[in-house]
């Protein structure tokens, strides 16, 4: 599992990537190379300079040591232009750094130091319009999952939803095109659009609906308790 400080610097990779490349910049970018599928933490591409960079992200010790990616020969150094091993500050010497990489230190308050340059790699294994379609597809991807995640974020963690019957969703009416949230039954196939100025009918089989959260009977009469107090 991702840690919050990897996640962290994943992203500060891409801001100083976009500092640098301007053009298209992406988090997690699949690669496939002679049959070894990769996903590189941050990739960068400057499309007047045709040139790519890729940064890979070691929050521990232990991550780097265990990398063998790195050293591999189809590593992301022999990849792209250049190559970056990005760390918190004094986690690596410069002595450790893989050949070719360079190293990427950020401290505590975000502040990025470039300790060792990269060799350029002139004949990269990936083609350059191969790096721009995988960047983009993670791109597109990343920007896609925030808004689903927006949208149906469980607030609960799915604490009512054993053996629930009613349901709430996110449904886009086909009519006036507005996405709402709603209470539905289990097996319910239409609801009534929320808008007051179009309440058409919402077909839930046909509609784009994400399910949110779920309650069950055990909800329903914890509700019901909470009444009857206030009462």
């Amino acid at each position: 599992m991702e840690s919050n400080v990897h996640k962290h610097i994943k992203k500060q990779a891409l801001y100083w990537l976009k500092k640098k490349m301007t053009d298209l910049c992406a988090n997690e970018v699949k690669l496939f190379v002679r049959r070894k599928r990769l996903k590189a933490d941050a990739v960068g591409i400057n499309l007047k300079r045709k040139e790519s960079r890729i940064i890979e992200v070691k929050a521990t010790r232990t991550d780097f040591l265990r990398d063998e990616v790195l050293h591999a020969n189809y590593g992301y150094h022999n990849l792209a232009d250049y190559a970056y091993i990005m760390t918190p500050s004094n986690l690596l010497s410069v002595e450790e750094v893989p050949a070719g990489y360079g190293l990427l230190e950020i401290d505590e308050f975000d502040t990025i130091t470039v300790k060792k340059k990269p060799t350029r790699n002139h004949k990269p294994q990936l083609k350059l319009e191969t790096l721009v379609k995988r960047s983009a597809q993670a791109a597109t991807n990343a920007v896609l999952f925030q808004e689903l995640s927006k949208e149906t974020k469980d607030l609960t963690g799915g604490s009512f939803s054993k053996e629930a019957d009613i349901h709430l969703i996110s449904a886009t009416c086909p009519t006036c095109k507005k996405r709402n949230k709603y209470l539905i039954h289990t097996n319910q196939e239409m609801i009534g659009c929320l808008q007051k100025k179009c309440q058409e009918a919402i077909p839930l089989n046909k509609a784009r609906v994400h399910k949110i959260t779920s309650y069950n009977d055990s909800f329903i009469e914890q509700i019901q308790l909470l009444k009857n107090e206030k009462k």
